[in-house]
C-alpha cells in the first residue's frame, strides 16, 4: 500500500516535443519546433522567443526530427553555463577550487561531489528558479571543504548561501515535478 502510494504521486513524465510547456529558469517556456535551418539559425539552433501573450518560446530551428537533440544539447549547455557562473562565485567566496565540472542527466541527485573534487550536476537544475541552482552549486562547492552533512558542512553551506533553508524547501515540495521531463536518448 505504502508504494501504491508513493506512485501515484509521482509526476507524469513529460517527452519534450513540439508544443509542451517546460520551466527554464523557474518560468514557463513553450518548446516549438520552427522548420527547416535558414543561415541566419546556423549560429543559434535554439531561440528564446519573448512572448506578448502568453509563456515565451523556445524555438528550435531545423528538421523536426533533429530538434530533441538540439534542445537537449541546449539545455546542457545553458545548465553548465548558469552552474559554472555560481560554482566559480561560491568557490571564490570560500576560497575553494573545484576540479572540473560536468553536467548530466542524474536522476537520484541534483549534484554531487567526488574526492578529487570533480563537481556533477543534473541539467535539470537549468528549469528550476536560478535560487534553488545557486543553492545546489553553493551545496556541492561547501563538499570541497566538507565530505559530509554534518554542522560544520552546513555553516559553510550558509556561509555562503544565507537563503539555503528556503531552497531546499522548494526542492522538496517542487524537485520531484523537475524529473517529469524527459529527453531524447532516455
Amino acid at each position: 500500500d505504502w508504494v501504491r502510494e508513493r506512485l501515484g504521486s509521482l509526476p507524469q513524465p513529460v517527452r519534450c516535443a513540439d508544443g509542451i510547456l517546460m520551466p527554464i529558469r523557474g518560468e514557463p517556456h513553450r518548446i516549438r519546433y520552427g522548420g527547416t535551418q535558414s543561415m541566419l539559425d546556423l549560429s543559434r539552433p535554439v531561440r528564446v522567443m519573448t512572448a506578448v501573450d502568453g509563456p515565451d518560446e523556445l524555438v528550435i530551428s531545423g528538421r523536426p526530427e533533429h530538434a530533441p537533440r538540439r534542445l537537449k544539447d541546449w539545455l546542457f549547455g545553458e545548465a553548465k553555463r548558469d552552474l559554472e557562473e555560481r560554482v566559480s562565485w561560491h568557490a571564490a567566496n570560500l576560497k575553494l577550487r573545484p576540479k572540473r565540472i560536468t553536467v548530466r542527466d542524474q536522476t537520484s541527485r541534483w549534484g554531487s561531489c567526488s574526492t578529487t573534487g570533480a563537481l556533477s550536476f543534473s541539467w535539470r537544475l537549468v528549469l528550476a528558479p536560478p535560487t534553488i541552482l545557486d543553492y545546489v552549486a553553493a551545496h556541492e562547492v561547501a563538499h570541497l571543504a566538507e565530505m559530509n552533512h554534518g554542522p560544520r558542512f552546513w555553516k559553510i553551506v550558509e556561509a555562503t548561501m544565507p537563503r539555503m533553508d528556503e531552497a531546499r524547501r522548494w526542492l522538496r515540495v517542487y524537485g520531484m515535478d523537475l524529473h517529469r521531463y524527459q529527453l531524447a536518448g532516455r
